[in-house]
């Protein structure tokens, strides 16, 4: 009737009762068998009777005990295992309208409670990630906003660390391309032309020089005011569906533009920074146009002021530096030189029978002369040597930790250079030649206006000796 192996019966006090009914069966079956030899006797018949009734109302009650009351309770108690180990969904199937059906009722409730619980915890640790990731991703743009913040104040101390126009553009040039990554970078100047505003290319690095690209640009008002209302940079797609501005667009295009940003000082523009596309291909996001538009305004200002610098101790014409800006220096590079135990060489040069150009040919043609020679000069001469107009048709340059001899080797070319312009003055073709003349520190003079007048001595005798010729002091 009954597996005495069940575990339920092994570890519950069910198997009390179930040996308590057995003993008290075997008893009953005793005193019956005892009532049954009796038979002939009226207390065996009743012996008999009474045992045979206690015996069928105790496996009765049995009956109802292990039905109503063991099997449901071993039903529930495997359920309930079978739901906490997560093997059953749904809770306990036991339906009854006694205790045992409330407590499964009751445990249902509570594992409902669990799982709306459960479902409530795992939605809230899903808002907890979303929020994680949220703040994570706030905080890596707080922290590329400081890296930005902190670059652009170090760029502003470079900026006005220096009133050199080459110099602000290589920093602005180059802290771009490295901190955003991006493929190419042009800057250009707005220059005011006879009422008409004229772009000129003034600094290109991450393209090939040798492709064939526009130098310059006459833009108009419309796309001037374009850029100063919107103040910021723009996408260079953006630009392109503006059909108004077809010039501009060819122009930018020719050198791979892909975000265009104006160099706005004090809401004058003057000039433009052109970025190219980003190495990794990505678009620009805000925090990066906000970096460019920052660098952009900073650099504008640091350009503004140099240029003006510049202008103050620059000769328009030959743009060249001014005499009073060359005799500055070259006490600067004297006492360079007394420090650190350099020779330094001082050249002056002359142009031959300029008088007799500007009487024959007029005024004019003497400035083009003039120009050409400067530009001759620039070209031939170290980024490190100062070059000046010193008056009229004369120019010197300064050239740090170079001796007089070592100077003959640029100082040859500049006048093999300029006997080789091609001049054509009013139709006629004319050959113009220098008269040079070197003189070093400290061999030669000790001071800079002693120096001065050993360079122009040594010029004068190049005159003296038949012009178009080299002499040493």
């Amino acid at each position: 009737m009954f597996d005495l192996k069940n575990p339920f019966l092994q570890r519950s006090n069910f198997l009390l009762i179930l040996y308590g009914s057995l003993i008290l069966i075997i008893g009953l079956l005793f005193m019956t068998f005892l009532g049954l030899r009796m038979l002939d006797t009226q207390i065996g018949i009743l012996f008999s009777a009474v045992g045979i009734a206690l015996i069928l109302l105790t496996a009765f009650i049995n009956y109802l005990m292990f039905s109503q009351l063991f099997k449901p309770i071993q039903v529930l108690i495997r359920e309930t295992e079978e739901t906490l180990q997560g093997m059953r969904k749904g809770g306990i199937s036991l339906v009854r309208d006694d205790e045992i059906g409330l407590l499964a009722n009751n445990f249902n409730q509570i594992v409902l409670d669990a799982q709306m619980k459960r479902m409530e915890l795992e939605t809230s640790n899903r808002e907890l990630a979303k929020h994680a990731e949220i703040i994570e991703k706030t905080y890596r743009e707080l922290d590329k906003k400081v890296y930005d913040l902190f670059t652009l104040f170090n760029i502003g101390k470079e900026l006005n660390s220096t009133l050199s126009v080459e110099s602000i553009l290589k920093i602005s040039c180059f802290t771009s391309m490295g901190q955003l990554g991006i493929t190419a970078m042009t800057i250009v100047f707005l220059e005011d032309e006879e009422d008409e505003c004229v772009m000129n290319k003034v600094y290109m690095k991450g393209l090939r020089k040798d492709t064939e690209r526009p130098n310059t640009l006459k833009t108009s008002g419309d796309f001037l005011d374009f850029l100063r209302l919107n103040e910021q940079s723009v996408l260079f797609a953006i630009l392109e569906e503006k059909p108004e501005f077809k010039h501009e667009i060819d122009f930018f295009n020719a050198y791979k533009a892909h975000l265009i940003a104006p160099l706005l000082a004090q809401d004058q523009i003057i000039g433009v920074m052109i970025l190219g596309k980003k190495m990794s291909g990505e678009e620009f996001v805000q925090g990066e146009k906000d970096f460019i538009n920052t660098l952009a305004s900073m650099s504008a200002l640091a350009l503004r002021n140099a240029r003006h610098y510049e202008q103050a101790i620059t000769d328009a014409m030959t743009k060249l530096f001014l005499k009073r800006y060359f005799q500055l220096r070259l006490g600067d590079e004297i006492k360079r030189a007394d420090r650190y135990h350099n020779k330094m060489t001082l050249m002056m040069a002359d142009i031959d029978y300029f008088k007799r150009v500007n009487d024959t040919y007029g005024h004019t043609k003497g400035d083009e002369v003039l120009i050409a020679v400067a530009k001759v000069i620039k070209e031939n001469f170290r980024d490190v040597d100062i070059t000046a107009r010193y008056g009229g048709e004369e120019f010197t340059c300064i050239m740090p930790e170079v001796s007089k001899e070592e100077a003959l080797i640029p100082a040859e070319r500049l006048r093999k250079a300029v006997e080789a312009i091609p001049f054509l003055l009013n139709g006629v073709n004319v050959t113009v030649t220098i008269s040079i003349g070197l003189a070093e520190y400290s061999g030669d003079a000790q001071t800079p206006l002693l120096l001065i007048e050993a360079a122009d001595a040594a010029l004068y005798r190049s005159k003296e000796n038949g012009r178009n010729q080299i002499t040493l002091a």
